[in-house]
């Protein structure tokens, strides 16, 4: 069961997500907030300093608690609360997120074969050995993406994709809880797979495009 000032901070979260309070608006005080959710001012003043350090809010002593604009101001924090507080991740941040795996996927794929082929196609080997489970799918899938991010020799894809794990891992649960979509992964790991064992980088290149491009369209008809 979730802590209570766990459960005012998804509360505020999901009204601050709905838009009931905009960017430069005011939170309800301290004392309104207790009253609202039966908790005490105690409890509100965690669940506001939760938010405060993920930047949702700016809290000022003997002042009001002002909605800062998060979606420009924010950080990584912000989609970890996000994450943390949504019992459905919201949708439109999931293809975003798809998105940006379309952008440098093709890239540190491109890198990881001319940079590490024989490793990399190692690890591809085992993808006809996988169980076809979404779970199995899940961690395998996430494992290549880290694996060419590191062997792309590129310091800030690895950094960028275990700043996304929980995120990526939550996405790819639903993506591949059908069959379509396990269907289209393990096509991929073919492709790659040959791309590899070629020392191709280009054709690493263009399969993965194509893969993450078809990622996010069958997404989006779900």
């Amino acid at each position: 069961m979730r802590k209570t000032y766990q459960m005012v901070e998804r509360a505020l979260v999901a009204g601050l997500l709905s838009g009931e309070v905009r960017p430069g608006g005011t939170l309800q005080s301290e004392r309104d907030l207790a009253a609202r959710f039966a908790v005490s001012r105690a409890t509100v003043r965690e669940a506001l300093l939760k938010l405060q350090e993920s930047g949702w809010i700016s809290v000022h002593q003997r002042r009001s608690t002002i909605v800062n604009d998060f979606w420009s101001q924010g950080d990584l924090q912000l989609l970890s609360s996000i994450n943390r507080n949504s019992e459905a991740f919201p949708r439109e941040l999931a293809l975003h997120l798809m998105e940006l795996r379309v952008q440098f996927a093709p890239d540190y794929a491109r890198r990881a074969v001319e940079n590490e082929a024989p490793k990399l196609a190692e690890l591809l080997t085992r993808a006809s050995k996988l169980r076809n489970t979404p779970g199995s799918l899940v961690k395998f899938d996430s494992q290549l993406h880290l694996t060419m991010a590191v062997l792309s020799g590129n310091k800030l894809y690895p950094l960028i994709m275990n700043s996304f794990t929980d995120l990526y891992q939550r996405i790819k649960g639903e993506f591949f809880s059908t069959q379509e979509h396990r269907s289209l992964a393990r096509n991929y790991y073919e492709e790659l797979l040959v791309a590899a064992q070629a020392g191709d980088p280009l054709l690493a290149e263009q399969v993965t495009r194509k893969a993450m491009a078809l990622r996010l369209e069958s997404y989006q008809r779900v």
